[in-house]
């Protein structure tokens, strides 16, 4: 369910009252229900605060605590505050840190500088060249088929010797040199499918940047057109 103003200043001065350190003060208006606790409540100087247009809303959690400690009937913060709207948030005083507390926060910001010493953003990491990438893929290609090749080879040889001519060595380079030429052929059609995976997809890059230069020529053009007819 959503939340209003009152359930987030609510919601703020719990996270504070549980020990969370909060910036800012958020005070909170004086509505009726607010106002009567004020002019009912026990401790002393509570009162005074009754006209008031806003209130510190740790202040009132403290003055429904006081009050039921002095005998005073328990407040239900949540009620009190069912009708109530965030006035205004002021920035809450620090005190200074001591000497001892600026040289441990000083020793943290070493050590972090440190553990972040040569740690480039993402966006700043550049990426491989074409040539690079180019080179890379030449390489394992190369290696596959070279690989490929001599596997093929191996498995006509040994595929004849086992099961059709052990003794036939002939037969076993015949049937070897088959297997590495239609290997061959494979790795030439992958080659040539990747050749033209890579000719497309560049043809659709080149395609979109023709057509975004054309809309912005366009846009250029009417915005022109629009300035000479006014």
């Amino acid at each position: 369910a959503p939340r209003g103003p009152a359930a987030a200043a609510r919601a703020e001065a719990r996270g504070r009252r549980r020990g969370a350190t909060m910036p800012t003060q958020v005070f909170v208006s004086v509505t009726p229900e607010v106002r009567n606790f004020l002019r009912a409540c026990r401790v002393d100087g509570a009162a005074a605060r009754a006209d008031d247009e806003g209130v510190d809303i740790d202040e009132l959690y403290r003055l429904a605590d006081e009050h039921r400690r002095l005998g005073g009937e328990e407040v239900k913060i949540h009620e009190l505050l069912e009708s109530a709207e965030v006035v205004s948030r002021k920035a809450a005083d620090e005190s200074p840190m001591t000497e001892l507390e600026r040289m441990r926060a000083e020793a943290e910001e070493r050590k972090y500088q440190r553990m972040v010493q040569g740690v480039a953003p993402l966006h700043q990491r550049k990426a491989p060249s074409t040539a690079v990438e180019g080179m890379s893929w030449a390489t394992n290609f190369g290696t596959q088929v070279i690989v490929a090749f001599i596997g093929a080879f191996l498995l006509g040889w040994f595929f004849v010797e086992t099961f059709v001519a052990p003794d036939n060595n002939t037969a076993k380079a015949i049937a070897g040199a088959a297997c590495s030429f239609s290997t061959l052929l494979l790795e030439t059609c992958l080659l040539m499918v990747h050749e033209s995976k890579e000719q497309m997809i560049q043809k659709k890059q080149e395609q979109r940047g023709e057509r975004e230069r054309q809309r912005k020529a366009k846009k250029a053009a009417e915005a022109a057109a629009g300035r000479e007819a006014a």
